[in-house]
């Protein structure tokens, strides 16, 4: 492949049931429309283990994850999927965005339009770092709709395991707890609510490498989701 060529590595999460579509947005102008060089996908089982690897048409518009987890004999309940973009710079003068779609079958509530989270490799932005790099946020709104939150962790790293921080903020109560992704493992932990009759207002994640990570918030009765956000880095 060109050396011209730069590359960016983005992830999500996929759950049986559900819709799910990744719009893949390409350069437009006034003369032809440019596409991506090439799109590399993968998708990955909470112990690592490869479920699927292939190269796509880098012409496509939109990826049907539904549609391409069924096609793997008996996959799990949630996966990892990974999507290794190529382009040419001269052509995208930023990176390109990928947009996700999500919505369980036959459920009452609203389908989710997102993000996909680009965690550009899994490589630690300062080669030899001994501190924590990492700091992703989220904020939740006063009222939610959703019974239960969570946050879904993903090592994108092809070979260094990952230790990873998980801090939430009840009013002035703060908690942590500490879990370490192997490569291309994830992992689903589960926000309280409320603690200390606080409710939660913050989650933080610190990790040496760039993780995927996603809020999630979940119906109590039916699990439904009503709530699939990627956390935003606002120091690195």
């Amino acid at each position: 492949m060109s050396n011209n060529l730069c590359g960016l590595l983005s992830a999500t999460f996929h759950e049986a049931g559900c819709e799910h579509l990744v719009e893949l947005i390409h350069q437009r102008d006034a003369h032809a429309r440019r596409r991506l060089a090439s799109i590399d996908v993968a998708v990955y089982a909470a112990d690592g283990a490869a479920l699927h690897q292939a190269t796509l048409d880098p012409r496509l518009d939109v990826i049907d994850l539904a549609a391409l987890v069924a096609g793997i004999p008996s996959p799990p309940r949630r996966v990892l999927v990974t999507f290794d973009a190529r382009y040419d710079e001269r052509i995208f003068p930023y990176r390109p965005h990928h947009y996700g779609y999500v919505h369980r079958r036959g459920g009452r509530g609203a389908p989710l339009y997102y993000a996909v989270s680009a965690v550009l490799g899994g490589v630690p932005d300062r080669i030899g770092a001994t501190n924590i790099n990492n700091f992703e946020s989220y904020l939740f709104m006063p009222k939610t709709a959703a019974g239960t939150h969570s946050v879904l962790l993903g090592n994108v790293a092809r070979f260094a395991p990952s230790p990873i921080e998980v801090i939430t903020y009840h009013g002035r109560t703060r908690s942590s707890s500490a879990v370490t992704l192997a490569p291309k493992t994830h992992a689903e932990i589960d926000l309280p609510a409320e603690r200390d009759g606080g409710r939660l207002e913050r989650v933080e994640v610190k990790s040496a490498f760039r993780v995927a990570s996603y809020i999630v918030g979940r119906r109590a009765e039916s699990e439904e989701l009503v709530l699939f956000d990627h956390l935003f880095t606002y120091a690195r």
